[in-house]
């Protein structure tokens, strides 16, 4: 079983060099530094769940994880009602894998813009991104995801796949995937796609008994299951799904 750490005080450097796989929790609202670097140690296995609410005073929320060689590394991005501007960075050493996560549900007139870069450093470093996003009313959300191959990161290999579920005529997004190759011997691949009901689509769901709200919440609760399938810990996951369903 994965020990937890709930990170409660506002600390700036994190490292994690036990060897015992870790899962990393930040929810803690008042300890939440505008700024936080994480260190992951050689050949560690750790999972990192942020959620992150709308911090009114700050004008970047950012978060860099640095990856040793051979470390696995799965990362949970949860918006929580967010308005602002975010960078995430991550850096991977030789044979360092992540598998990254992020879900946005935006409501009103919230405005989120993400840039979120991948760098793969050294051989054999790989590693996975999916954003998931549904807007509904004036939401708007750019979202910047970058995989970013060094030289010397040979035998890599990497995909980002954005999907976005537009709810509203007012809703607007951009997902904008990234890839900037500087190796020969890669497997590198990229997908972005957004989804728009129809009309034809809204009469059928209505027709089998349906309501506007219900049919949103369908959805983000499907996408939110999709979020959390792949954490190790049930409990956590159950409260990430009681969080996201408290906000539809």
């Amino acid at each position: 079983m994965s020990k937890i750490m709930e990170l409660n005080s506002k600390e700036k450097n994190i490292i994690l060099s036990e060897e015992e796989d870790m899962i990393v929790v930040e929810k803690d609202f008042a300890n939440m530094p505008a700024e936080r670097v994480f260190t992951l140690a050689p050949n560690m296995k750790a999972q990192y769940i942020l959620m992150l609410p709308d911090l009114a005073s700050v004008e970047k929320f950012s978060r860099q994880w640095n990856v040793g060689g051979g470390a696995h590394l799965d990362v949970y991005y949860l918006f929580l009602d967010y308005s602002n501007a975010v960078e995430l960075n991550h850096n991977l050493d030789a044979r360092a894998q992540i598998n990254s996560h992020s879900l946005y549900i935006g409501h009103n007139d919230e405005q989120l813009k993400v840039r979120a870069s991948y760098n793969f450093n050294d051989e054999a470093s790989g590693g996975r991104v999916y954003v998931d996003a549904l807007l509904d009313d004036k939401a708007q959300l750019r979202y910047d995801a970058d995989i970013n191959v060094m030289k010397k990161a040979q035998r890599s290999d990497t995909r980002v796949d954005m999907h976005l579920r537009l709810m509203s005529k007012d809703s607007r997004g951009q997902l904008i995937p990234g890839l900037n190759i500087a190796a020969n011997d890669v497997k590198a691949g990229h997908s972005a796609s957004t989804f728009q009901l129809s009309a034809e689509d809204m009469f059928y769901l209505r027709s089998r008994g349906l309501s506007p709200d219900e049919i949103q919440k369908l959805f983000a609760l499907s996408m939110a299951n999709k979020f959390v399938s792949d954490l190790s810990d049930n409990n956590l996951k159950q409260e990430l799904l009681n969080i996201i369903s408290s906000r539809l």
